[in-house]
């Protein structure tokens, strides 16, 4: 059994402890072998502006080098969510550093980097990005060359999937710890020490490749005290690592790896992490090892490594491909499992299981079952190049390129790589609306549109009436079939976006809806009932007056289910299914079925976000059953069917539960049955399609909605500087009141989305105010109010300043900022102020309603959220105060009552739909004791910030 070593410099800023005096001894060899310094990486030929330091969050795209090695491409220091994409990124230093930057809120995608020669002495390359203590930081389609890697040390998120680590689509190449001056440093691809509790953590579809002496690494994937949570492992899968060599890489002795789980016995243990669907090839040291933790599990990875350089001389360092032993006496270590995996590794002298071979570390690997072994022969290069071309097939069926925008990325030989054609500037997408210029309530409406982009490819089309999403479709042609519920005129747009990010909406197309021919009773139609808990449907029950269309084994082959003959997915007519392919015929189902259902069960692809189209569809009525399942932890996810959510919210059970699910009924005009899921981990396992004998009668047409009644209150006279109670009174007849908005001739004051229908406004100079208040049904029905005319003084008393005075405004979830002119201050670390019952979260990709400011949309996205809060506001002079509180949604609408100084100053507010935001307030506090109290009771609310005022004279 070879011993793990630990690397003593993973991270500059935190070295881990030597294991041994051996590695110490290692080294220092290393600095006496000649010819290992680093090789000239070509960089691309643009014009670079100099290093660059991020200080407020943002989106940062540009050309950017550094000369020296103690400088930074890119120095980040604002912990405000920061997104660096499209860059060309070169320096013999780091290249991103955010190490001194605690609770980075990180995005780095689509950017090429490349370590230049280092500047110093017995210095490292730089990290391509390193991290401290983050709290969310996602990696993706990136290029880096001659560089160090990505290290992530400790982790700062909350434990929930919004503030996790991913790292995929990315393209290496000879990651290199070598010093200019001869010897060098261990590296990796992926390092993480420390980083514990991630969850929702996934490292997938990442290409290394490292070349003999043209690299220096040792575990290209290390886990050191670092990994998921009981509910959540960390997935590591379908990723391709080639090469691990020594610095000199004909050297006798070499602790690499292609994936280590690593630590040591006095810190939090790596644990929760679950790798699968990998290939590790021509690695010298070991292929695949677990060195300490628990609940480890390594399943369906291959591992192959013939032992010789691409020029087919002997490498001499190889020891074993696999094994599992705890080699730091760790307490915890134990729940680990390596299983089923496809081995077949070169190691001189070696005899497991035949000769010259050490497919299993010997004593090591009590617990490695079901290991598939290549052939008892002479491994060679071919073996490396078979798995060369089957990775080259996995990326082609799962549609992915590695790296920026699917540029090309090197390949597993020795030949340098040409040097890379500059990524020409990212355009945005062009797209066109074509709709019917008429139409009915209660009749489909088939929408399309034609996108097109020169930077990469149009990953979706939205379709739009107003600022209302209808839906979208993944896949040209992009349709969709939308049923109008009122009379009016639409406004539609379709807004195309491009794998670059970049959108672009059509021009506004409209449509006049009729109102259908009345039936003799019409009844308004009701709204629509809440999912209902899933139901299995029996296999083998058929949808009335329907016959069978179609039934696809998504993972698996041709099968006869019910007497029906199913097709295999993959190579069908008219069929595409976007997910990640995987099989697990060893659990256990529940309930037991039939062997054919069962294998087309536990054989299936898996996705956050599955998109499924079946082509080839007369227009009619269809009934489609999906059948799912669950191999590992439960899930939820949604579930929709042409645009619609058709099953929310579906919880996968425990390993081994399936479901057919449905039928769910669809009317299809565009040839195309289109299925996606949303939200958590789907596992698809089979589509079957029944089509409806007789037409469906139309339902009954919903009426035109009645417009609601409105009248506003308001006192007819003010004064500057002093609240006004603005209320209103409004009903809707068939339907309910969904909002009550507030203005100031067309200027919007604010809205209050439940009874009774209030706002308090303080108008800011004198003047005639022209107020109304517009009440909007369910329906989409809206009136105005007359016009309530106040006359407003600009002061109350002449000689007495009437403006109020700020006080502190906290950023809840956020940095220090100014808004309106005032310094807030971070709730972190703020003096005095101390918040209870909450946790923090941020989601700076949620639309806002109304749109703001750039500074005040970061504050609001960025908040504490929980059922019953409490914040206290210390170090506070007694005297009258104002307190505004900013509210948003992020998800589904919540239902709390906020209090101050332990009354209740709003009752049952509403939050609305994702993106609504309210300043509220201001809501008046007498404060005796030093501190002001606010707090939320009843449902989850998310506070983003709390401003406070002095009144300048006594509130009345």
């Amino acid at each position: 059994m070879q011993k793990k070593l630990n690397n003593p410099t993973l991270f500059s800023f935190a070295p881990r402890p030597l294991a041994s005096s051996f590695c110490l001894a290692f080294l220092s060899l290393l600095l006496l072998v000649p010819g290992v310094s680093s090789a000239q990486v070509q960089i691309p030929n643009v014009t670079y502006a100099g290093p660059l330091v991020i200080t407020q969050g943002g989106t940062y795209t540009g050309n950017f080098r550094s000369n020296d090695s103690r400088v930074p491409v890119i120095r980040i220091q604002t912990t405000q969510p920061v997104i660096i994409e499209n860059c060309i990124l070169a320096g013999p230093g780091d290249i991103i550093d955010s190490k001194n930057n605690v609770g980075s809120n990180l995005v780095v995608r689509n950017n090429r980097a490349y370590g230049l020669p280092q500047t110093l002495d017995n210095t490292r390359h730089g990290r391509f990005l390193e991290v401290n203590t983050a709290v969310s930081v996602r990696v993706e389609h990136n290029y880096l060359e001659g560089t160090t890697g990505i290290d992530v040390y400790r982790w700062g998120g909350n434990g929930t999937a919004q503030q996790t680590l991913t790292v995929r689509y990315n393209s290496a190449k000879n990651m290199d710890g070598r010093y200019r001056n001869g010897g060098g440093t261990f590296c990796n691809f992926l390092g993480m020490n420390g980083a514990s509790g991630m969850a929702g953590a996934e490292v997938a579809w990442n290409q290394v490749i490292n070349e003999p002496n043209k690299s220096y690494v040792e575990d290209n994937v290390n886990f050191y005290n670092s990994g998921g949570t009981a509910n959540s492992s960390v997935q590591v899968h379908d990723n391709y690592i080639f090469g691990s060599y020594p610095a000199n890489a004909y050297a006798a002795s070499h602790t690499g790896t292609g994936f280590i789980i690593d630590g040591d016995p006095n810190s939090a243990p790596s644990a929760y992490v679950k790798m699968y669907s990998n290939q590790v090839v021509s690695t010298c040291g070991a292929g695949m090892n677990i060195a300490a933790g628990h609940h480890i599990e390594y399943t369906n990875n291959r591992i192959v490594s013939s032992g010789l350089a691409a020029d087919g001389s002997r490498l001499n360092s190889n020891w074993a491909a696999m094994a599992v032993w705890n080699a730091y006496g760790q307490a915890s270590f134990g729940n680990n499992t390596i299983s089923n995996n496809y081995v077949g590794y070169y190691s001189k002298g070696g005899n497991e299981p035949y000769t010259n071979r050490r497919d299993l570390s010997p004593g090591a690997c009590a617990s490695c079952t079901g290991t598939t072994h290549l052939p008892n022969r002479p491994l060679t290069l071919a073996d490396e190049q078979t798995e060369w071309n089957l990775w080259l097939q996995k990326l082609q069926q799962a549609g992915i390129t590695p790296g920026v925008s699917g540029t090309a990325t090197p390949t597993p030989t020795p030949t340098p790589t040409p040097t890379p054609t500059p990524t020409p500037a990212p355009t945005a997408p062009t797209v066109s609306l074509s709709v019917p210029s008429t139409g009915t309530v209660g009749t489909a409406l088939a929408l399309a549109a034609t996108a097109a982009t020169a930077s990469g490819t149009v990953s979706k089309v939205e379709f739009f009436s107003g600022a209302n999403k209808l839906g979208e479709d993944l896949t040209a042609p992009y349709d969709l079939s939308y049923v109008p519920t009122a009379a009016g005129t639409l406004a539609l747009t379709a807004r195309a976006t491009n794998s670059a990010s970049l959108a672009t909406s059509s021009a506004v197309a409209n449509v006049t809806v009729a109102t259908a021919a009345p039936t003799p009773t019409p009844t308004p139609t009701p709204a629509p009932a809440p999912a209902p808990t899933p139901t299995p449907s029996t296999p083998g029950s058929t949808p009335a007056n329907a016959t069978f269309f179609r039934g696809l084994n998504v993972g698996g082959s041709a099968v006869v289910i019910d007497g029906q003959n199913w097709e295999a997915s993959s190579g069908a007519a008219n069929v595409q299914i976007k997910g990640s392919a995987f099989a697990n015929q060893s659990v256990a189902l529940n309930p037991a079925t039939d062997a054919n259902r069962a294998a087309m069960i536990r054989a299936s692809v898996y996705d956050p976000a599955i998109a499924a189209t079946v082509g080839g569809v007369g227009s009619g009525t269809y009934s489609v059953y999906l059948y799912v399942w669950e191999d590992d932890k439960a899930e939820t996810f949604t579930i929709n069917l042409e645009g619609r959510a058709v099953q929310s919210n579906y919880n996968s059970g425990a390993a081994g539960t399936w479901k057919r699910l449905g039928p769910f009924t669809t009317a299809i005009t565009d040839g195309a049955i289109n299925i996606t899921t949303t939200g958590g981990y789907a596992n698809l396992s089979g589509i079957e399609i029944w089509k409806q004998s007789t037409t469906e009668p139309a339902p009954a047409p919903a009426p035109t909605p009645a417009a609601p009644t409105v009248s506003l209150s308001a006192p007819s006279t003010g004064t500057a500087g002093s609240a006004l109670a603005l209320t209103a009174t409004a009903a809707a007849t068939g339907s309910t009141i969904a909002k009550v908005e507030f203005f100031s001739g067309a200027t919007k004051l604010g809205e209050d989305l439940s009874a009774p229908y209030a706002l308090s406004f303080t108008p800011a100079a004198g003047g005639t105010l022209a107020l109304t208040a517009r009440a909007t049904s369910a329906a989409g029905a809206a009136t105005t109010s007359a016009t309530a005319t106040v006359t407003i003084t600009a002061t109350a008393t002449p000689a007495t300043p009437t403006a109020p005075v700020f006080v502190r405004g906290i950023n809840l979830g956020g940095a220090a900022l100014t808004l309106d002119g005032n310094n807030w201050v971070a709730a972190s670390g703020a003096a005095n102020f101390q918040a209870t019952g909450v946790s923090t979260f941020a989601n700076q990709n949620v639309v806002l309603n109304p749109v703001t400011g750039t500074a005040r949309a970061t504050m609001i996205r960025s908040s504490m959220y929980g059922p019953n809060t409490g914040f206290a506001l210390g170090g506070v002079a007694n005297g009258t105060y104002s307190v505004y509180l900013y509210v948003w949604e992020d998800n589904n609408p919540e239902t709390y009552s906020i209090t101050l100084e332990g009354r209740t100053v709003q009752a049952n507010y509403n939050s609305g739909a994702a993106g609504h935001w309210d300043r509220l307030g201001p809501f008046t506090a007498n404060i005796t004791d030093g501190t002001i109290n606010v707090g939320t009771t009843g449902g989850f609310a998310n506070v983003s910030g709390i401003e406070i005022w002095k009144p300048s004279t006594p509130v009345q």
